[in-house]
């Protein structure tokens, strides 16, 4: 191989890595200062909400609103957590080697206030939504 061809090659390989690399923008899009050790954290798929396990404690944070929307008590055994699709947390120790499953639902307050009702004004109601006319 000519010496010319030798030192091309070498120069092609090392300027490779220089293209190689992306560049990445970053916002920062929620940041929250929590008192408690944090053991581990999950979070939904579409991103909204956040589980955070902390000892004896699982926070719930709004992505959006940028808050807590609840905290849940929860056994200080537990080190791990997982969320599934179906709304459920999975909690996980490994001394003692426990699990537990929670199924959170959210609930929303609509306020009713000079609204027409029937019934007690503390009753409850359920919302269902069809939403797949397949």
């Amino acid at each position: 191989m000519p010496s010319n061809m030798k030192w091309m090659i070498t120069f092609a390989v090392l300027l490779i890595p220089i293209f190689a690399y992306a560049s990445f923008d970053v916002d920062p899009v929620f940041e929250e200062k929590i008192d408690a050790s944090i053991l581990d954290v999950a979070v939904k798929s579409d991103g909204d909400m956040v589980f955070v396990l902390t000892p004896g404690a699982v926070l719930i944070y709004s992505v959006e609103k940028k808050t807590v929307l609840d905290r849940i008590p929860v056994d200080k055994h537990f080190t791990g957590v997982a969320y599934q699709e179906t709304g459920r947390l999975v909690l996980t120790s490994t001394n003692p080697s426990m699990i537990s499953i929670l199924q959170v639902s959210r609930v929303f307050d609509i306020n009713i206030k000079n609204r027409a009702v029937k019934g007690p004004s503390g009753a409850g109601a359920t919302i269902v939504i069809f939403d797949d006319y397949q």
